[in-house]
Formats: C-alpha cells, sequence, structure tokens
C-alpha cells in the first residue's frame, strides 16, 4: 500500500491512499520488465510495509479489522445490491474443482468466467433440490453466489483466496450446527456433475462450473466487531474501487463511495481518499499473462 505525501506536493494538500495488489507478480508469471509507471509512483509515495498476503487482507486491515475476519459474505452482498439487516450470510461461489484421487484444485471465477444466465439455472436446479431444507442461493452478480442463514447455523470455513493450491477436501466447511455445510457442499457437486450448463461446457472445451465455495459466513455487525487493536481504524472518507469486498466495506462503514475515474486528477481527488486497483490480481487469478496489468 502506497500514500501520496501531500508535503512533497503542498500545492495539492490531499493525502491519497493506493491499495494495489499483486504489482510484483509471482516468479515465473511474467519476463522482467521495465515498470517506471510504477517506479515513479513509488518515488512520490511513503510505502507501507506489510507482511505479504492475498488482497482481501490487506483490504480488512486498512479499514482496521483482523485479517482473518470471516464475515466477508454479508459486505459484498451490500455491494451486490443488499441492504443492512441482521441477517447471516453465507458466499456459495461457482468454481471448477479438478478432483483426482487424492486431491482437488480450486478455480474461481476468474478462470470459470460464469454469466448469468448460466448462474440462474444452476440457482434453479439447486433451490428445488434443497426447497424442503430451506436453503436457497440467489447470484446477484455470476461471480458470486449467497445463502442466507441464522446466525447460529454458519460454519467454519476457508475464504476463497486462501484456496489456491491448497487441498479442497481439506477446507469444506466445517460445523457443528443443524445444517451440516460439508454434505450440503457435496451434494451440490453431484447436481451439477450432469447439469445442462456444464454439459454445453464442456461441448465448448470450457472449464465446468461443478461446485460452489461456501465460505464468508456472518453478519455486517460480526465484520464490523473484527477490530485489529493494534491497527488504527481507517482514517478516508471516500473509497474508489470496482472490488465488491472494498465497496461493502466502504458501504457498512458510511463512507462516501466512487467508480474509479479513467483519470485522477486534483479536481477527483478527495481529502484522505483510499484507492483500490486490483486489475492485477484478477489477471493473476485468471491466469492471464497477456493483460497483467492492464
Amino acid at each position: 500500500m502506497a500514500r501520496i505525501d501531500p508535503s512533497q506536493h503542498p500545492q495539492h494538500p490531499k493525502h491519497l491512499t493506493l491499495l494495489l495488489s499483486d504489482m510484483l507478480p509471482p516468479a515465473g508469471f511474467l519476463r522482467p520488465a521495465p515498470t517506471p509507471i510504477i517506479d515513479a509512483l513509488l518515488r512520490r509515495s511513503r510505502v507501507l510495509v506489510a507482511p505479504p498476503s492475498a488482497l482481501e487482507p490487506a483490504l480488512l486491515r486498512a479499514f482496521g479489522l483482523t485479517a482473518d475476519t470471516q464475515a466477508v459474505a454479508p459486505l459484498t452482498r451490500l455491494a451486490d445490491g443488499g441492504t443492512p439487516s441482521d441477517e447471516a450470510w453465507l458466499r456459495a461461489d461457482p468454481v471448477h474443482l479438478a478432483i483426482s484421487r487424492d486431491n482437488a484444485q480450486l478455480f474461481d471465477s476468474h478462470v470459470v468466467n460464469p454469466t448469468a444466465d448460466e448462474m440462474a439455472a444452476i440457482a434453479a436446479t439447486i433451490n428445488g433440490h434443497f426447497v424442503a431444507q430451506g436453503i436457497q442461493v440467489e447470484f446477484p452478480n455470476p461471480a458470486r453466489g449467497y445463502i442466507t442463514t441464522e446466525p447460529n447455523n454458519l460454519p467454519k470455513s476457508t475464504p476463497l483466496w486462501q484456496m489456491s493450491g491448497a487441498n479442497v477436501f481439506d477446507n469444506l466447511p466445517l460445523s457443528k450446527t443443524r445444517t451440516n455445510w460439508r454434505s450440503i457442499s457435496n451434494e451440490i457437486q453431484m447436481l451439477l456433475h450432469e447439469h445442462p450448463v456444464n454439459e454445453k461446457r464442456t461441448a465448448a472445451g470450457t472449464p465446468t462450473i461443478n461446485g460452489l465455495w461456501i465460505w464468508g459466513g456472518g453478519t455486517v455487525a460480526d465484520a464490523l466487531n473484527g477490530t485489529d487493536p493494534a491497527l488504527e481504524p481507517p482514517s478516508f472518507t471516500h473509497v474508489f474501487a470496482r472490488l465488491a469486498l472494498a465497496r461493502g466495506l466502504a458501504m457498512a462503514h458510511g463512507l462516501t463511495l466512487a467508480a474509479l475515474p479513467p483519470r485522477f486528477d486534483a479536481t477527483v481527488i478527495q481529502p484522505d481518499a483510499l484507492v483500490v486497483l486490483h486489475t492485477a490480481t484478477r489477471e493473476i487469478r485468471g491466469q492471464s499473462r497477456e493483460t497483467w496489468p492492464n
């Protein structure tokens, strides 16, 4: 994370905090290349060094929350058109599981690229199957599914961003509540195995959507109560972002939220603004060497 220091630019006495993820790609992802824009930005900024982490934990810390905050679903649900309430939400995101005898590798929506029509068809199948159990999934965004349940019926889960290279079987949701969420996950896999959506995907040579990753359960209050006493509360008043978690955090904190403009200048930047740029993360998770960090 970098903060442009106004002491170096007295004519613009404003702070701009940039959260830039994956600007140094993994080894072997790209051939070394000059990065003059990044270099110039860092020369004009005060860089805050933090332990290596995924984008989402860094974003949570920027809002003064613990990096292991579980309740991500209610925050992104706000960004996806939900309204603040006491309901507990779980994420149920479309994934492709490449299953072998001893392991299963997970590929998320950056690789799967689900469409709204596909997820509507999948939701109809799942909701019809689980209607007696009161489990219903909705997809206000094709990449993000949601299940609502009681706050005391939430499983312990693993964030989707931690699943790259991890063993899926060791990280399925774990619960001691009335709902066996691990069993629900397995049933969903069986429902999707020969689903018409996946028959079309197989014929087209694209990855199937053969699972939903259940994670991130909680309420908005759960998320906001997960403050880290070692961190300062957010000092920014404006947030510029496309990332759903960033937008949801801004909405939950009552901050002014705006879309990313095509160009930042003194007329756009607000005092103490946070700008979240996640294009590089999207390309890396989607394994797109051609467009990073377009």
